[in-house]
């Protein structure tokens, strides 16, 4: 029993279903490797896309926390400089105030210094004229003396009038009255 030949138009079938066959199995193993490397290539952009996300969201933590501690630090910084700003004021307020209190402490043992050094002067002054005239006081008794002494030898002036005459000389020297009749300072 042999099959009869086939007609012509089921050879041209047959061919086509050889050749179309064939290419179409070429395509479906072809579309079928490009969907299982679709789908792993889905998978593995699930996964990257989750790690991107994942390592966003832990970056957005990180910024935030950075951000947070700038912030801190940037208030603690604010505060220590407005301390310091204070702190600053107040000691030059304080310098201000000594300094000031220096100066009319200056001021015024400046004057008590003039004060005291024209006491000084003055009473330096008033000495040395003191002096001055006591020195010419000596030179005008110590020329009396002289005379009195000439005139002693030429009148021959007894011991007595002498011991009286330089009992005056003394004491108007010292100011005084002669204390004692025999003309000696007691």
């Amino acid at each position: 029993m042999h099959d009869p030949p086939p007609n012509p138009s089921q050879h041209v079938e047959r061919i086509r279903e050889i050749l179309v066959g064939r290419q179409l199995q070429q395509v479906e193993d072809r579309v079928r490797r490009l969907e299982e490397g679709l789908e792993s290539g889905r998978a593995r952009n699930e996964d990257a896309a989750t790690r991107v996300r994942e390592a966003q969201s832990s970056i957005l933590k990180q910024a935030e926390e950075l951000r947070r501690e700038i912030q801190r630090e940037n208030n603690l910084r604010n505060s220590q400089y407005q301390q310091l700003t204070r702190q600053l004021e107040q000691a030059s307020e304080r310098i201000q105030a000594t300094s000031a209190e220096m100066q009319r402490h200056d001021a015024r043992l400046e004057r008590h210094l003039s004060s005291q050094l024209e006491g000084i002067s003055a009473a330096m002054a008033a000495r040395i004229e003191m002096l001055h005239h006591l020195q010419s006081e000596i030179v005008h008794w110590k020329n009396q003396v002289d005379r009195n002494m000439q005139t002693m030898r030429h009148e021959g002036v007894t011991r007595a009038e002498l011991k009286e005459r330089f009992a005056r000389l003394a004491s108007a020297a010292m100011e005084d009255e002669p204390q004692s009749e025999d003309g000696f300072l007691p």
